[in-house]
């Protein structure tokens, strides 16, 4: 339970970090070069990975939940104070389908890191130095990109309002939903093993995350 509990904490703390670290890198690149090109251009290459992944994956929970995919870019603009990495164009449709269509870069990401340490814990590769420096790498990316943005997420206040008013109904007409004892997961070793190793390597972007905004955000506040 400790280590479960303690790998969404990191990702909250991942959250708040990324928010900054693409506003934080923007403004020292432009500041080094006094080129909006070049910056957008920087921005793009170190997350380009994490990208790809993001916007895929608006696009293919919206194809699974049958609703219209437009235009898919990979390509960086600039919107407002901060940079805008990619974007995916679905079209309208219900509260419910939108919010998992806007968290399906978390949903995916975390399913992603999750399935890959589980895979190397499985089959104990974590001594493979070059697959460790791997993991690194991808929990980097996936974890600085993985976040859905405030549009991506419209449609969940009103989902999160249903769901609370059928729960209510639910409750006065006496039917109760299933009970699950966590406990049966958490005691499971490998369980155990996969989110021991998630905590550490998501400290690796959070390190880093917090060194180069601690480093570079007094750049920012000289612009």
């Amino acid at each position: 339970m400790l280590y479960f509990s303690l790998f969404f904490i990191e990702l909250l703390l991942l959250f708040l970090l990324s928010r900054n670290l693409t506003r934080v890198l923007s403004h020292f690149f432009y500041r080094l070069t006094k080129n909006s090109t070049f910056t957008i251009s920087a921005i793009a290459f170190l997350f380009f990975p994490g990208t790809v992944l993001h916007e895929i994956a608006h696009a293919l929970f919206a194809g699974l939940l049958g609703v219209r995919v437009g235009t898919i870019e990979f390509v960086p603009k600039v919107d407002g104070d901060h940079i805008k990495l990619g974007s995916v164009q679905i079209a309208q449709t219900d509260p419910f389908r939108r919010f998992f269509i806007g968290a399906a870069p978390l949903i995916m990401g975390t399913t992603i890191l999750l399935g890959i340490l589980f895979f190397a814990a499985q089959n104990h590769l974590f001594a493979n130095y070059l697959f460790v420096i791997f993991i690194g790498y991808l929990v980097f990316e996936i974890g600085n990109t993985m976040f859905s943005s405030r549009k991506d997420m419209e449609g969940a206040l009103e989902l999160f309002a249903t769901l609370i008013v059928i729960v209510i109904i639910l409750y006065f007409l006496g039917i109760r939903v299933p009970t699950f004892n966590p406990n049966l997961l958490f005691s499971q070793p490998l369980f155990l093993e996969v989110f021991k190793r998630g905590c550490m390597f998501l400290l690796m972007p959070l390190i880093i995350d917090t060194i180069i905004i601690f480093l570079l955000r007094p750049i920012k506040h000289k612009t």
